[in-house]
């Protein structure tokens, strides 16, 4: 009785770690592509900050918000954007998306500054257990839209996108993206990889 369950909790423990997580799914299989799909048809209706609640961290407004570009969510997201339900994108869009994001760990980020070309000075990096990783490639707002609160502070808002080299990050990590705004302090965004698709 005793090795019968002894073999049980092994084969029960084999399986936990074969099965596979939650984590930022790379190297999207046809089976995730067609998940990926459905989500995003599911959500045709979803505004942006629900549609990736998923992939986001927000600070809040006039502080900045950031999300993890994945194969997952950028499938999806063409998915909701086709402008017909009977479309889905085919396997050439799913293979251009695969490429772009292949070993890369992106994100997107919301950031808030004073001076219309704020962004173009910002600074991000990724902590990753002791390590502080830079960015491989970065692409920042050249002229920021102005914000509700314009022309007192926080007058401008920039989308920037950064991106770190996937072989540096275990995509089950937490993580901690941090970004230097010019004359104001950094803003740090948490993220647990694990929960994201």
């Amino acid at each position: 009785m005793h090795k019968r369950l002894l073999f049980i909790g092994v084969f029960i423990t084999i399986l936990l770690i074969a099965t596979p997580s939650g984590a930022v799914l790379v190297d999207l299989t046809e089976e995730q592509a067609q998940e990926a799909i459905k989500y995003g048809k599911e959500k045709k209706d979803a505004d942006y900050l629900e549609f990736f609640k998923e992939w986001r961290v927000d600070l809040g407004d006039g502080k900045g918000s950031a999300r993890v570009i994945t194969e997952f969510s950028k499938v999806a997201f063409e998915a909701k954007n086709l402008p017909f339900e009977y479309i889905s994108p085919g396997k050439g869009d799913i293979e251009k998306i695969k490429e772009e994001l292949r070993d890369r760990l992106a994100f997107g980020v919301a950031l808030y500054g004073d001076t219309v070309d704020f962004a173009k000075d910002c600074q991000a990096f990724l902590r990753y257990k002791n390590k502080t990783l830079r960015t491989t490639e970065e692409r920042h707002t050249e002229v920021a839209e102005s914000t509700r609160s314009w022309p007192k502070s926080p007058a401008y808002k920039a989308i920037c996108y950064y991106y770190f080299d996937l072989h540096d990050v275990d995509p089950n990590a937490n993580v901690v993206l941090e970004v230097s705004l010019p004359g104001r302090k950094k803003v740090e965004f948490p993220f647990d990889l694990s929960k994201m698709r």
